[in-house]
């Protein structure tokens, strides 16, 4: 049997089965939601393990910020998967790079900044010529197996996280193993491989994740039949618009809007991004309410945001309207309101107009490969390719895998292929890692209770990583080193 406190020592039958789920696990799985989450614990972290183990040897040389992390703390060897921990990389590492670059148009160096945080050869790529981020961004998804994925948060500083072809691949192919058939059945070859129509109130194609993953929904979800893809907005969203639109939000905040640090032809686009966004959530509306008709009796998956569904669910029901899709159809919410304050009884207002039991909810993140689907008790449970941990907010030290424990979320991918794999998150968590869900499934369980600690900060999450913070000092000196 594996070693996992104590030794280095693994078997080599864990050895195999951790190449297997870090290759493809939901054919490892045979596409089962059941055989997923009923591995026992104890061996998916031995498999973990192992994985881990097999991926810092493999990275290590590949991927220069992790080698300058595991050489300043000495860690030649992870021997228990607490000691993976000091060498996760924060989630605001991927927008680390000088912010004069973009304002700059500089993409030579933001290719050679982005190199230091994946194992993919960019040393040949000409990005001098690119004048825009969407243009750089296209010429790495055609020149390179990376489709570099983007988010902008408050601060209006763009992420650019080194997501593979490949990591959308387990990403999406992991979403319909998991919504494609309930856990307790076993799939049929429709389940696996049929044609399922994907209503998307969103773009049709992009670069920040939530339009990209489109893309690969129409591959894997609609099997590239554009007569079951519809997205709501049929063209490809700007990121130079949605980094302008970050820009203004920043300066607004910061109380001077004259004072935006863009290049001037972007600028002059503002207008056209105001234009995109008028009137979105009414067009939004309509589209799905199009959608309900034009699919009757066909399986679908609706993919939105909750309180756009209330909103769609509320104005069909008192016109008199509901749907009437085939069994297997899926609603998926999330985002939170918005801040919109929706009614007690929301869920069952969506679930009524839709005619589905329930509304799914999941969790998960651009870092990260892994979409958790909660299950019918609220409990998100994470696939066993995926190890958890939680840290100490303060001290960043690893807690207990026991009891009731809340803290900072942080995980590790196996499928992560376009980098490292391991993340630390600005999410506080709660797991239950001794009662068993009621549920059924075995795998990890996280609370639907998840919080961003900037919000319970003030504002703002200084992150207190395992790694000892000189050596997290020294690997950033070095990424941001141009």
């Amino acid at each position: 049997m594996a070693t996992i406190d104590k030794g280095v020592s693994t078997d080599h039958a864990v050895e195999r089965e951790a190449l297997a789920w870090m290759d493809d696990p939901c054919a490892h799985f045979g596409y089962s939601v059941t055989k997923v989450h009923s591995v026992p614990r104890d061996h998916a972290a031995a498999v973990q393990l192992a994985g881990i183990r097999m991926r810092f040897e493999q990275r290590r040389q590949q991927i220069k910020v992790l080698e300058k992390l595991a050489d300043s703390q000495g860690i030649t060897s992870i021997p228990t998967l607490d000691h993976a921990a000091p060498l996760f990389m924060a989630h605001d590492v991927y927008k680390s790079y000088p912010v004069s670059l973009l304002a700059k148009q500089r993409f030579d160096q933001l290719c050679t900044w982005l190199s230091r945080l994946t194992h993919y050869d960019l040393s040949n790529i000409d990005a001098k010529g690119c004048a825009t981020i969407d243009d750089w961004l296209v010429k790495l998804q055609a020149d390179t197996p990376l489709d570099v994925a983007t988010s902008s948060g408050s601060t209006g500083t763009l992420s650019f996280f080194p997501k593979s072809k490949r990591d959308y691949g387990h990403m999406v192919g992991g979403m319909r193993v998991n919504l494609s058939h309930a856990f307790g059945t076993q799939p049929t070859n429709e389940d696996i491989n049929g044609k399922i129509h994907a209503i998307l109130p969103l773009h049709r194609d992009g670069h920040a994740t939530a339009g990209r993953t489109s893309q690969y929904i129409r591959k894997i979800f609609c099997k590239d039949d554009e007569d079951y893809f519809h997205p709501a907005f049929n063209f490809k969203v700007s990121t130079d618009l949605l980094w302008l639109a970050g820009r203004l939000r920043a300066a607004a905040a910061k109380g001077d809007i004259t004072r935006v640090d863009v290049p001037p032809a972007l600028l002059a686009r503002r207008a056209e991004y105001e234009a995109n966004q008028k009137d979105m959530p009414a067009q939004q509306t309509a589209f799905v309410l199009e959608m309900i008709e034009k699919l009757r009796g066909e399986r679908v998956l609706a993919l939105g945001l909750t309180n756009l569904f209330y909103g769609v669910a509320k104005r069909g029901l008192d016109e008199g309207l509901r749907a009437s899709f085939a069994p297997g159809t899926r609603v998926m919410g999330g985002g939170g309101a918005k801040g919109v304050v929706l009614p007690d009884n929301a869920e069952a207002v969506i679930c009524d107009f839709f005619g589905v039991d329930r509304i799914g909810g999941s969790y998960g993140m651009t870092e990260m490969n892994a979409m958790m689907i909660a299950c019918e008790h609220g409990v998100y449970h994470v696939q066993p390719w995926v190890a958890v941990f939680q840290l100490d907010v303060d001290s960043g030290q690893v807690l207990p895998r026991q009891g009731t424990r809340t803290g900072r979320a942080a995980f590790f991918d196996l499928t992560q292929d376009g980098t490292w794999g391991g993340i630390v998150t600005g999410d506080q968590i709660t797991v239950d890692w001794d009662t068993p869900c009621p549920c059924g499934r075995n795998t990890v369980g996280i609370r639907k209770e998840i919080q961003r600690l900037s919000e319970l900060q003030g504002g703002t999450d200084k992150i207190t990583c395992a790694a000892v913070p000189g050596a997290q000092a020294e690997a950033m000196d070095y990424l941001t080193t141009l």
